[in-house]
């Protein structure tokens, strides 16, 4: 990486299951809030779809996720949207260009500033319930449902409202989707392509035919929770959300004097042969391909990156696998950083020092920190 490289998150918009907005997200973080709800009957009626036994054709194994209070409200005339187009547009469209406006907001950029500009949008997204939802309701189809439902225009809108004239486009590359969103978000800024970057994820629940789906792969937890490195786990919990972050050139967003919520130095991406499904590979290598990029960088490695996982390794080798990629790591209070050895038995992941602005995690960071967000059996 070159100096100079570097890119400042200067805006974030959210909106997740516990409130709104990035003080009720945080809070949700700080209290170790369990989100997880029944899904309500305006989502699907979980009484018709439900069965204990997951392999009974047609019936899904749990009732809950972890949901957002209202999802499919939306102020459509404030951003020049008519009630019809409104009606036929996928929520998701609809959470992504709340929380835009808001990531513009927290940034301190009103609208008129940002319009014309250079700034390219990258959104990641897999889910189509309500595509799947509004193809079945044939009669019903009208103009506005190509573009209500087109994974494409989840970033082609807010360019268009926004009047944004950089890069356009949404990514679907399943769970990493906002990860790869915001890696080719970085390089498009970095490379000229664009001036600053709208990067975003999104993932809205309304239909339950994915979840019949992933029932019969085995892949979702009946209690609906996720227990990461645990030998009590038995697949995932579902949920939803949307969050947005603006990205500037960290040189240039000190120039203009913006609030800086962190620096992005490197990223990088790799794909794991489907033939090798070993995490403890998989960790090692993506490991390699960061080192390769921050290779002659200064700065300080990141204590946090994207860890590919596979359902059947076991813990002991997962948590082994997860020390070495965070090597090396600082040690709280220094400067110094510690080359660990997975080998040995010292509590290696507990020493890894958390900062945050407001100090609320301060006495969490360790293994006390450790165990309420990870079940380590």
């Amino acid at each position: 990486m070159e100096p100079g490289d570097e890119i400042a998150i200067v805006g974030i918009g959210c909106n997740f299951p516990g409130g709104e907005g990035i003080d009720n997200f945080w809070q949700v973080l700080v209290e170790g809030r369990n989100c997880t709800v029944e899904i309500p009957l305006e989502r699907f009626d979980t009484k018709e779809w439900y069965d204990p036994d997951d392999n009974k054709p047609g019936k899904i194994c749990t009732t809950q996720a972890a949901l957002l209070d209202s999802f499919n409200t939306f102020d459509n005339k404030m951003f020049g949207i008519n009630d019809l187009e409104a009606e036929r547009m996928d929520p998701q469209h609809k959470l992504l260009l709340e929380c835009t406006y808001r990531a513009l907001e927290d940034a301190g950029i009103a609208t008129e500033t940002i319009s014309g500009t250079k700034t390219g949008v990258f959104i990641g997204l897999m889910n189509r319930d309500y595509e799947i939802l509004t193809s079945r309701a044939v009669t019903e189809i009208n103009h506005y449902d190509g573009t209500g439902t087109a994974m494409s225009i989840a970033a082609n809108r807010i360019s268009y409202t926004f009047n944004l004239t950089g890069p356009s486009l949404a990514i679907d590359t399943a769970c990493s989707s906002f990860f790869f969103a915001l890696h080719y978000s970085m390089q498009a800024v970095k490379q000229g392509d664009c001036e600053a970057a709208l990067c975003g994820g999104v993932n809205c629940i309304i239909d339950p035919r994915t979840f019949v789906s992933l029932t019969k792969a085995k892949m979702i937890s009946p209690e609906g929770l996720s227990k990461p490195f645990s030998k009590k786990a038995d697949g995932y919990g579902r949920g939803e959300g949307c969050g947005v972050v603006f990205l500037k050139p960290l040189k240039k967003a000190q120039e203009d004097y913006n609030k800086i919520w962190g620096v992005i130095n490197v990223s990088a991406l790799a794909d794991i042969p489907e033939r090798d499904h070993a995490v403890a590979f998989a960790i090692r290598a993506l490991g390699l391909v960061l080192c390769d990029q921050q290779e002659g960088d200064s700065s300080e490695a990141s204590s946090s990156q994207q860890l590919p996982a596979a359902p059947h390794e076991s813990s002991e080798d997962l948590v082994s696998s997860v020390t070495f990629f965070l090597c090396p790591i600082t040690e709280p209070g220094t400067q110094e950083t510690q080359v660990v050895d997975p080998g040995q038995d010292s509590g290696n992941l507990d020493d890894i020092d958390i900062e945050n602005p407001s100090g609320n995690l301060s006495g969490k960071s360790g293994f006390e920190w450790r165990k309420r967000w990870l079940v380590l059996d």
